[in-house]
């Protein structure tokens, strides 16, 4: 059995793989505290030394020991293994933010595969790394499928965002697209999930429903409980984001039975056909006024289609689990 530890600071995609990497792999995690992103105090200061320590401590055990060491986003940790090789073979899988933090700093001669969550971040990691000479692959284990089903339903008129509402995620301009269809479909609704973490954006986002006159109709709903009622309370799944490695949000809203509507960002139409994408507020409109001309029996013959699609595309893609243990001796 392959020795395979797995390095991350983040689980979340990966957590309900690991019940089944147990009985393929003599498996060691390892899944320290997160680093601050910035400094801004003597507490994110002696947060980041702490992890520094962490990892000259952590990290050289693990890597003798372990066939192969598994490093779940290409950051910190990634870094630290690729300037201090061991016996194990390196691994990690890049999600979106690594490429342009962290690249550069990465000895990619020691790195023997890197997985991608999109075809579109694997030409873009080419692009910035052309000499990089090991393997790569694209792959899908972000989500459970199974958490994720259908119901049968009418048109509940409402449009969904989900995400943290920071500026990539272009929800101002969201609002301000709804905004130029709102009189044209009078019934429509949009709900806003996720965390708030920037207050001055925040406040930009409820200035611009304000100013519309849209706030009986436009519901910034922070943290969701129970997400696959959310996603069956909407007829669509909205991203208007300016940059992804291949949206959560957008795949399980598929899965869930919506249909996708996005801004077409490098990655997009792997996810979403091409009458779900869009590039302007024009086309936003149009888009919706498209689908709500659709009768209901074609609305659900759509999204059932769109779904069984994402699925089997997604589900063709290797498995990291039988690319990790190709490396082992």
């Amino acid at each position: 059995m392959a020795q395979l530890a797995l390095v991350s600071d983040n689980l979340h995609f990966l957590q309900h793989l690991l019940p089944t990497w147990e009985q393929q792999f003599d498996l060691r995690v390892l899944n320290p505290p997160k680093p601050p992103p910035r400094i801004r105090g003597p507490r994110d200061l002696l947060a980041g030394l702490r992890n520094r320590r962490l990892r000259s401590r952590e990290l050289p055990p693990l890597a003798e020991w372990a066939d192969v060491v598994f490093c779940e986003w290409a950051t910190h940790y990634l870094e630290w293994l690729s300037h201090h090789p061991g016996r194990a073979k390196l691994a990690t899988r890049m999600h979106r933010y690594e490429l342009e933090r962290h690249a550069d700093r990465v000895n990619w001669d020691n790195v023997a595969l890197v997985l991608f969550v999109s075809d579109a971040m694997e030409r873009a990691f080419r692009a910035a790394v052309p000499d990089y000479g090991g393997q790569t692959a694209v792959v899908y284990e972000n989500i459970d499928f199974a958490k994720f089903s259908t119901r049968d339903r009418g048109a509940t008129q409402r449009l969904g965002m989900l995400g943290q509402v920071i500026p990539r995620k272009g929800v101002r301009e969201a609002v301000e697209f709804f905004a130029a269809v709102a009189d044209e479909l009078p019934e429509l609704s949009l709900s806003i999930a996720g965390g708030t973490p920037d207050a001055r954006y925040r406040q930009h986002v409820e200035e611009a429903i304000a100013a519309a006159g849209l706030g009986e109709r436009v519901t910034l709903e922070g943290f969701v409980p129970d997400l696959q009622a959310w996603y069956h309370s909407l007829d669509i799944i909205v991203s208007n984001s300016q940059a992804e490695g291949l949206q959560t949000a957008l795949v399980e809203g598929i899965a869930s039975g919506c249909r996708a509507l996005s801004r077409d960002w490098a990655g997009a139409e792997e996810v979403v056909p091409p009458d779900g994408l869009f590039s302007s507020a024009t086309e936003f409109r149009q888009r919706l006024v498209e689908h709500y001309a659709l009768d209901a029996e074609e609305r659900t013959r759509q999204a059932t289609g769109e779904r069984e699609a994402l699925l089997e595309r997604l589900g063709a893609r290797p498995r990291m689990a039988e690319l990790l243990a190709s490396l082992a001796p």
